[in-house]
């Protein structure tokens, strides 16, 4: 973007919320509400995540805070939503939102970002070399929320903000990843799915996409080619494949291998799906934080390595995320899969610089340190 309109690129994203911004500023002469939580998103149908484990710690801990949620099949009028914001002292979103971006936060009123995903893998925000470094966008997070101290300046540059403003809690949707009671519940509904899952060893293949957004996110077919990969890891393995949710295509799973091979992309949680893995094979999704939370072999699978870090780029040396191989080749993948452990002094140190926190007391932390109350 040229030096002129960088200049002009605040007042243009002031411009398009002109309306909006006017109804939060009327609206912020009705009384801050100090137990007052507003749960944001604009990318979901419904809370999911770290919002929704939020929402349950509170209620669950009889916390006295009034939990107000909008998502994107329930969003009322701009007025409403203006005055729920203005008179909220906690706004929390878990996604990139505009329309909070242009807004003049009041005296004592916190926008929390409590963001998605994890860890510190592909570069984003303000990290990205194309990114705008004028505009206004996550600049006015009161506080941000992340799995591990180490990665504290990874994200204070990713937002544009102090480093002083993000608060390392854990994550709080990564709790349920130590209810034994959720993930019994949890293992014997998804063998009760799919009981052919049952006695076998269980690859959980689940890639990132290619492409710049929603609109085009594929998987390139060439990459994998699932009848073959089957084979070579005998009778006693079976795959569960998980594609990226923005990936529209489902993977083509030929017929020779429909008893062993299974789609399991109606699942909205792929950390369900970890409690039954053996194996997890990815390339550049971040998953592996979750994954290595419960300590299960991991293999990276990049044949495209160095067109997608020249592309997006890595916080740190992509070899720094596999605490077990990194395959290239196709014909190395299933060699790399049966050959899979856990090294646990690799592991550990994985561990400690990305999910450090993530302990099954996030959500304890963040009511404690963010919204100050005691469960």
């Amino acid at each position: 973007m040229n030096k002129l309109l960088s200049s002009f690129y605040p007042m243009l994203q002031r411009a398009r919320f002109f309306k909006f911004i006017s109804l939060f500023n009327k609206a912020k002469r009705a009384p801050l509400e100090e137990n007052k939580i507003l749960m944001f998103t604009t990318s979901r149908g419904k809370l999911g995540g770290n919002l929704i484990a939020i929402k349950n710690y509170i209620e669950n801990n009889n916390i006295p805070c009034q939990v107000t949620a909008f998502t994107s099949v329930d969003m009322p009028d701009d007025k409403a939503v203006a005055y729920e914001m203005a008179t909220s002292k906690f706004i929390l979103v878990d996604d990139f939102e505009p329309i909070v971006y242009v807004l003049k936060l009041r005296e004592n009123q916190h926008l929390v970002q409590v963001w998605h995903a994890m860890g510190a893998f592909k570069k984003f925000g303000y990290s990205r070399k194309s990114a705008e470094k004028n505009s206004l966008t996550h600049k006015n997070y009161t506080e941000a929320i992340v799995s591990s101290p180490e990665i504290s300046a990874v994200y204070a540059q990713a937002f544009g903000i102090d480093e002083s403003r993000i608060k390392p809690v854990g994550v709080p949707r990564t709790d349920m990843l130590f209810d034994e009671d959720y993930k019994a519940k949890t293992i014997a509904r998804l063998y009760e799915k799919e009981p052919r899952l049952k006695d076998k060893k269980i690859c959980l293949f689940a890639p990132t996409f290619r492409g710049s957004n929603v609109h085009d996110a594929y998987y390139p077919n060439d990459f994998l080619h699932i009848e073959k990969l089957l084979n070579e890891l005998g009778d006693d393995w079976a795959v569960i494949v998980k594609y990226h949710p923005f990936i529209k295509n489902p993977p083509e799973i030929p017929e020779s291998v429909k008893n062993s091979v299974f789609d399991f992309g109606d699942e909205r949680e792929i950390n369900d799906i970890l409690f039954i893995t053996d194996v997890l094979v990815t390339d550049y999704s971040s998953v592996i934080f979750e994954n290595a939370i419960l300590n299960n072999p991991l293999v990276l699978y990049a044949p495209d390595l160095e067109e997608y870090d020249g592309e997006r780029g890595f916080y740190f040396e992509y070899n720094a995320y596999s605490c077990g191989q990194i395959v290239k080749r196709e014909s190395d993948l299933a060699a790399a899969i049966r050959n899979a452990g856990s090294n646990n002094e690799k592991m550990e140190e994985f561990r400690k610089r990305f999910v450090s926190l993530c302990d099954g007391n996030s959500c304890r932390r963040f009511a404690e340190e963010i919204l100050k109350a005691k469960s």
